[in-house]
């Protein structure tokens, strides 16, 4: 359930309206609130008032997309996490990289540019913090006098699957250059298979990165499609992965293609 505006709406009334549906026999009632404000403090403020009863959208994050789109090699990648409700309260975050408001041609227009978008899109879905959100307008396209595609095919099926696949296990942070930074996920019992994604605003560039000594010899591929090179995983777990300029490369088990493991997963 989504409940819009809700900085002009009483705190009290959002508390006391979450907490009377919850106790009537629906204690998993999901709630999320737009408060769209980029500062932190503000945030965290209001979530203490509502008692940490719904979650929020985080605005700083989509804020941060949008500026690296548009300062691209000249952003610090660094500063993703900077100010945003996912890297300090992650389990009240709803991530999103754009929405009908910050389309454009609305009054909150900020639209992260299309070149950036698959890297905003791999952080809120293949990492572990944060309730992702898909924007309709993203997957389907948007009409109107300046029509823009819808980029499912594109790259967000893939992004999905890799979601429901791979992004599972502990994961691995790599936060430690300015144009190129990357993170591994280990997998579970349930889902074995690891996953490293490595994302540059910049140059081509590699990155040794620790997926887990349980994949030592294992051949990983590019699922993205990004990268032609194959890498195989060292006895430590650990390899060299590769991404090029300006783009992000999802490194996973080779095998199967992104359009067929789709499909035979289902939705």
């Amino acid at each position: 359930f989504r409940l819009d505006a809700i900085k002009h709406i009483n705190y009290h009334f959002v508390k006391n309206l979450v907490k009377s549906v919850r106790e009537k026999d629906r204690p998993d009632f999901f709630v999320v609130g737009e408060y769209w404000k980029s500062d932190y403090e503000t945030i965290a403020d209001y979530l203490e008032e509502t008692d940490f009863s719904l979650d929020l959208f985080d605005v700083s994050l989509h804020y941060n997309f949008h500026a690296a789109s548009n300062q691209g090699r000249d952003y610090d990648m660094r500063d993703l996490f900077t100010d945003t409700l996912v890297s300090k309260n992650p389990t009240h975050a709803v991530t999103f990289v754009d929405n009908h408001d910050s389309q454009p041609g609305q009054s909150l227009e900020s639209f992260v540019a299309d070149w950036f978008k698959p890297l905003a899109y791999s952080f809120i879905l293949l990492r572990a913090e944060g309730f992702p959100c898909l924007f309709y307008g993203d997957y389907y396209g948007i009409q109107g006098e300046n029509p823009i595609p819808g980029k499912a095919e594109d790259y967000l099926d893939a992004l999905l699957y890799l979601r429901c696949n791979h992004a599972y296990g502990a994961q691995h942070d790599y936060f430690d250059h300015e144009m190129c930074v990357g993170w591994t996920r280990e997998g579970d019992e349930q889902h074995p298979y690891g996953m490293a994604v490595l994302m540059s605003n910049g140059d081509d560039c590699e990155k040794v990165m620790h997926v887990g000594k349980q994949y030592a010899g294992i051949t990983f591929a590019d699922y993205l499609g990004n990268c032609e090179e194959k890498i195989t995983i060292d006895e430590e777990g650990n390899a060299t992965f590769l991404v090029n300029g300006g783009s992000v490369s999802a490194w996973v088990q080779d095998g199967v293609t992104p359009e067929e493991a789709f499909h035979e997963n289902g939705e």
